[in-house]
């Protein structure tokens, strides 16, 4: 009777484990959303791999958001110093709270100072924003990120 009892236990808590890892993946592009089996990233353009095994390619520049493995990326205004006016790119959004949302935005970029004749390799650099109702609101650098991230739960070291 135990080990009845225990693989019943075992089965159920697998299902719940395997239902928990699905996630729905998506791509919103021209007002339409297109949901997918697969999204795959390109340079230039994305691939969505539809039910029937159909692939559909859409540039990044006409894409709104997408949800992809459980990362949500959404088009917002890029808040950065070389930035152009108008300048939008897809952000991972990370958390929210109090209708504030905190996002990631991964730019790469060379670490050089031609003073000194110094060039680094290129590295990805995490720049987080946090938008209010799609609205710039807060920029978090080094000095507020310790008020700013605790907000939202972030634990900073």
């Amino acid at each position: 009777m135990k080990s009845i009892l225990i693989a019943v236990m075992l089965l159920v808590s697998c299902l719940v484990i395997k239902a928990g890892n699905e996630s729905i993946n998506y791509v919103k592009a021209g007002g339409k959303t297109y949901f997918c089996q697969e999204l795959r990233q390109g340079l230039f353009k994305a691939g969505v791999v539809m039910d029937d095994g159909s692939v559909l390619r859409i540039p990044f520049n006409k894409i709104e958001a997408y949800s992809c493995k459980g990362h949500l990326f959404e088009r917002l205004p890029v808040m950065c110093e070389n930035a152009k006016p108008g300048c939008t790119a897809l952000m991972e959004y990370v958390t929210s709270r109090s209708g504030l949302r905190l996002y990631k935005y991964c730019l790469y970029g060379e670490c050089c100072d031609p003073a000194s004749n110094k060039y680094g390799k290129v590295q990805a650099r995490y720049l987080y924003t946090v938008f209010k109702d799609g609205e710039f609101y807060l920029r978090v650098d080094q000095k507020n990120a310790a008020s700013v991230l605790p907000f939202f739960g972030i634990e900073v070291l």
